[in-house]
């Protein structure tokens, strides 16, 4: 296939699916001659020549407004590229843009594509034959086609050789809340009078947080931590504790309150091997044209499978509405109506039925909460409850 023609669509997915899986020679992009926004081809052919070397694209602006202009247009550009094998894809556009396309194609009987990411795959409508099946996408795919930009993880993933320690001590975690809750604020609060570059810590047993609360850690937290390799050195005498952290990313670790669920959904994910990738702390700067560098969302977890996102929000306590909006717009954002969203949760809100669990599964969210996560099969769980999410049967329900 020499050329594929698209209708460009706010939706970046259907914009770049069959491009990035049928690899033509060329692209050329009809879009609404009211948009202003001309940024959003430049993500386009960021996106394309980086998968696709050579590719040529071009974009047209067109009347929407009437079907006999926009067929005029797709007219002058076969005519144009007469004599190439070009296709149509009809999967994204305005319903008279579709229109026009139908119509050209039973004419020209030229191939009408259709992507279908639920099944994975693209047809040709003519004939319902399978064309191709669909390019697995990174998170970069999303990002260079959407204008944005990664702009860093706000933790290092750990290194497998990690995993079982780090799930071992979130477990403990887990199930021991207000200990962790204590000797974090300790933690924090007596990092934050050493210098940056120090991981060997002394201090008080009772100090004082900046508002004046005293705080003081629990020792068989300190020694687990010990114990699992996060500190060394560990030395309690005479109302004072001093000890060693490992590493700095280990410092990070035990002075951030909630990184321990993100790390835990982190590990178990990858450990199941579905996902085609997976990653931890993303920040995403959703305009990389401005000239300020500013980040928007940190988006606890994302997992690909195949060409879809998944958004994962990790939360040690009780999530709450806030938690979820923020979520779905993460989702919504980046990648559209073929995208998911999961929210986990420290909290018994399936169990309970709580409201905001109710409300989740309105927004069309998947939630996993206390119960799930302390399961040993939790990752299975993940895996199960992403798979079983139904994009079709959210499709009429209002979000």
């Amino acid at each position: 296939m020499d050329i594929i023609m698209e209708f460009y669509d706010k939706d970046v997915l259907k914009n770049i699916i069959a491009p990035l899986s049928l690899r033509p020679k060329k692209v050329i992009y009809f879009y609404d001659k009211g948009m202003e926004d001309m940024n959003v081809f430049t993500s386009l052919r960021k996106c394309l020549e980086r998968n696709i070397l050579g590719i040529e694209m071009e974009y047209y602006p067109v009347n929407i407004s009437t079907i006999g202009k926009i067929y005029e247009k797709l007219e002058l550009h076969l005519e144009r590229n007469r004599g190439q094998s070009v296709a149509l894809d009809l999967t994204g556009g305005s319903e008279l843009m579709l229109l026009a396309g139908h119509r050209i194609g039973m004419e020209r009987k030229i191939p009408l594509l259709h992507t279908d990411l639920t099944q994975n795959h693209i047809v040709n409508l003519l004939d319902e034959k399978e064309v191709a099946k669909v390019k697995p996408l990174t998170l970069e795919d999303f990002l260079d086609a959407r204008g944005a930009r990664l702009m860093g993880e706000s933790h290092k993933p750990p290194e497998p050789e990690r995993y079982d320690q780090i799930k071992t001590m979130a477990r403990y975690i887990f199930s021991e809340l207000p200990k962790w809750k204590d000797t974090c604020n300790f933690m924090q609060t007596m990092v934050a009078q050493a210098s940056s570059e120090d991981l060997a810590m002394y201090s008080k047993w009772n100090i004082r947080m900046k508002n004046g609360k005293a705080v003081a850690p629990i020792q068989d937290m300190l020694e687990k931590f010990q114990k699992l390799g996060f500190i060394k050195k560990l030395n309690i005498y005479d109302k004072n504790v001093s000890f060693v952290f490992c590493s700095q990313e280990d410092k990070k670790y035990c002075i951030n309150y909630g990184v321990w669920l993100e790390l835990y959904v982190y590990i178990c994910a990858s450990e199941q091997g579905f996902f085609n990738d997976v990653k931890l702390g993303t920040m995403i700067d959703w305009d990389s044209y401005a000239k300020m560098n500013v980040a928007g969302n940190e988006i606890d977890v994302i997992l690909m499978d195949q060409s879809m996102p998944i958004f994962v929000s990790c939360k040690l306590r009780d999530a709450d509405t806030a938690a979820l909006n923020e979520l779905l717009i993460a989702k919504k954002r980046l990648g559209g109506w073929y995208s998911k969203g999961v929210m986990v949760s420290l909290s018994k809100e399936k169990k309970i039925h709580t409201g905001t669990y109710r409300r989740a599964k309105e927004l069309g969210l998947e939630f996993l909460d206390a119960t799930d996560i302390r399961a040993d099969d939790f990752g299975e769980r993940l895996v199960r409850v992403i798979k079983d999410h139904d994009l079709v049967d959210l499709k009429w329900k209002k979000i």
